[in-house]
């Protein structure tokens, strides 16, 4: 019996002894716990900050796709494509304009913040810094940047323009 008793008492001893040495690694842990977020978050939608700023996003690429075609200007060949290089845009559009040449066009991008907006412009706007042979005609509605080259004449992109401002 005494033999049992002493083994509880071991086993006790042991066992506070081990509570003891452990306690300072679990206040870490839990203090970590605390200043670390767990590393994956399941969100019950998407995340914040992919929420489209609804104030701002007005227009979709098709829209102003849609409103040149209805006012009967040229615009074929309408291919969805990542822009290489520029500033990332929500959707853009590839188009040509084929009665001024077979690779004469632009681009109709939309955006979903000003920033990013911005930041298309001033890098297609770099592209014309060359006085005598600019790049783009620019034309900016809304959240809409409209690219058209600079091979169409000015008479036709203020076209294009006078649409692209007209809509409602």
């Amino acid at each position: 019996m005494k033999h049992c008793h002493n083994r509880r008492i071991l086993l006790l001893a042991i066992a506070v002894f081990t509570l003891l040495i452990s306690y300072p690694y679990l206040a870490l842990a839990r203090s970590l716990q605390h200043v670390h977020p767990p590393p994956i978050q399941v969100w019950p939608g998407p995340p914040p900050h992919y929420s489209e700023n609804t104030s701002f996003y007005k227009w979709k690429t098709d829209d102003v796709a849609k409103a040149v075609k209805n006012k009967g200007l040229e615009l074929s060949e309408l291919n969805e494509g990542l822009i290489i290089g520029a500033p990332a845009a929500k959707e853009s559009i590839i188009f040509l304009i084929p009665s001024f040449g077979k690779d004469i066009g632009g681009i109709v991008s939309s955006y979903d913040s000003e920033e990013a907006l911005k930041e298309a412009t001033v890098y297609y706007s770099a592209m014309n810094r060359d006085a005598i042979s600019p790049v783009w005609w620019i034309f900016i509605k809304d959240n809409i940047l409209f690219l058209i080259s600079r091979k169409v004449p000015e008479e036709t992109a203020r076209e294009y323009e006078k649409t692209l401002k007209e809509m409602h």
